[in-house]
C-alpha cells in the first residue's frame, strides 16, 4: 500500500536458459505422485533403485559359456564366468547365463532389476513380443519367466553388443569363441 503512490508496474522475470524446465516442474507437482526415484523422461531414464545384470552366452562346437555381470544399488560389481559341460546352441547359452543371473539375484533377496542382453530372441521372448517356438528353448523360457516372477519389479531391455562387452568377454574366455 505505502508504493501505490508510485505507479509501480510488475513484470515477470525472464526464464534463464535451462531453468524455465525447473521453475516450470517445480511451480506444478505433479498430481500423480511419483513414488521411489523411477523417472523416465523422454530417452533419459533414471533407475536409481534398481540392480542390474547383464548376461551373455556362447557355444561353439567345442564347448560353451557364460558371463554375468551384476551391479548393485551402490555401483558394486560382480562378475561370472562359467563353463558349461555340456554341447548346447547360442541361444540356450543366452537363456542358462540368464538364468544363473536371476538365480544369483535371488538368492541376494534383490527385488527390483533392469536386466540387460544383447541376445534379441531371448530378450523378446521374456518380453513377450516374440512366442517361444522352439521345443529346445520352451523349457529354458518357462523356467525363466517362473524365476523372473519373484521379482517385485523386472525389466528386460536388449542392448548392443558394443553396450556388453563386460560380459561378452566374460563368455569368451569360457567358451572359447
Amino acid at each position: 500500500m505505502a508504493l501505490s503512490e508510485f505507479s509501480l508496474q510488475y513484470v515477470p522475470q525472464k526464464a534463464v536458459k535451462g531453468e524455465a524446465l525447473a521453475d516450470f516442474l517445480a511451480q506444478h507437482p505433479s498430481p500423480y505422485g511419483f513414488r521411489g526415484s523411477e523417472i523416465d523422461i523422454g530417452l533419459v531414464q533414471t533407475c536409481d533403485n534398481y540392480w542390474t545384470m547383464h548376461f551373455d552366452g556362447s557355444s561353439i562346437a567345442t564347448s560353451a559359456g557364460v558371463g554375468i555381470v551384476i551391479q548393485s544399488l551402490d555401483h558394486y560389481r560382480w562378475c561370472f564366468s562359467l563353463k558349461l559341460d555340456f554341447n548346447c546352441t547360442n541361444n540356450q547359452a543366452e537363456y542358462e547365463a540368464f538364468i544363473i543371473g536371476l538365480h544369483v539375484l535371488h538368492d541376494l533377496r534383490v527385488a527390483r532389476v533392469l536386466v540387460l542382453g544383447d541376445s534379441e530372441l531371448v530378450i523378446n521372448q521374456l518380453n513377450g513380443i516374440f512366442r517361444c517356438m522352439s521345443c529346445t528353448l520352451a523349457p529354458y523360457h518357462m523356467v525363466a519367466i517362473y524365476l523372473a516372477k519373484s521379482f517385485e519389479r523386472i525389466t528386460f531391455d536388449h542392448i548392443l553388443r558394443v553396450r556388453n562387452i563386460d560380459a561378452d568377454e566374460l563368455t569368451q574366455l569360457t567358451s572359447g569363441a
